[in-house]
Parts: structure tokens; sequence; C-alpha cells
């Protein structure tokens, strides 16, 4: 058997560490060699993308036809460009001028989304979705009735699975290894 430790609210409060079943240790055990797989051919593709596009610079259309094993292909490859502003350097550097040169960002949004929230309270209809939390903190609060919501929504369940390596010793040595 393989020692594991729960890590949620339903997991046995009476027992620190768990026992899984060999049937879930070749699951899990499943499971990370696909994560190195992944991760390996991630890193192949990088290199072979590299070594695609240094071979197809300059040699042919961005977007091209060819057969390859007697498959139809079409290929396409541009160059994609990334500029990282330093910020703080700008603002300082044009002042009043900066908010000129900038854009909504999605990931800044999200981040301070509480302060922004009372800015776009006037479209937030347009803008906005229901948030759970919000939710369930109204039909808490009582601002809301359950009844408003039934019929209103569906709700999905879907299993979310980590596996990493422990990089702690377990607590009690694991003896019985069935692999």
């Amino acid at each position: 058997m393989i020692e594991s430790t729960p890590a949620n609210e339903n997991a046995n409060p009476d027992s620190a560490r768990g026992t899984a079943t060999i049937d879930t240790a070749a699951a899990i055990r499943r499971y990370m060699q696909i994560q190195r797989e992944i991760a390996q051919l991630e890193r192949e593709k990088e290199q072979l993308r590299d070594v695609l596009a240094k071979e197809l610079e300059g040699k042919a259309p961005t977007k091209w036809h060819t057969t390859v094993d007697g498959k139809p292909l079409v290929v396409t490859h541009q160059l994609k460009t990334v500029v990282r502003y330093d910020e703080p350097l700008l603002r300082e550097r044009l002042g009043e001028k900066y908010a000129e040169i900038l854009e909504i960002d999605g990931v800044k949004l999200r981040k301070n989304r509480e302060l922004v929230r009372p800015l776009l309270m006037p479209v937030l209809d347009r803008v906005g979705s229901p948030a759970a939390a919000r939710v369930e903190n109204a039909i808490r609060t009582g601002t809301l009735t359950v009844d408003a919501f039934r019929g209103a929504f569906q709700k999905t369940v879907t299993p979310y699975i980590s596996v990493r390596i422990e990089t702690s010793p377990p607590v009690k040595p694991v003896t019985d290894m069935p692999f």
C-alpha cells in the first residue's frame, strides 16, 4: 500500500494519513508518468518548433500546403513578437500621458476586481457574470432568496486531480510499497 495524506474536509479526520489501494496506487503512478511524458513532449515540441521556424524562415510562405507520409497538411508559421514594458519607468517618464498608451488588461482586472467593481457598476450587467460566491453570500445574508435561483442555473461537478512528488518525508515511514 502507499501512504497518502487527506487534504480536504471530506477526508477522515481521525486518520492523519490514509492508505491507497493497489489499484489507486497504480492509477496515481500512471498519472504521474503521463505528467512527466507531457512535460517531455512539450519540451520536444518547443525544440521542433524552433528547428522548423529556423528551417522555414524566408523559404516558405507563412501558410502552405504539403504532404508528409501521404497525409495532406497545412503548415502555418509566423513570428510572434511579445513586448514587455517597464511600467513603473514609463509611468514616471510619461506622467499624465501614461494613460494614453494603456489598454484594458484582463489579468490586472481580475487581480484588482474589488478596486474596479464600483467603477464598473454602471455597466456590470453587460460585462459581468453571476459569481457563485456572491450568490451564496447574498442568500446567506438574506439579500436574496433561494427561490430566485430555482431553475435558473446548471451545476456541473468536474473532478480535479493533482499529483505531485512529496518534498518532505512522510510523518510515518512507508514500508509496504506495492511498486
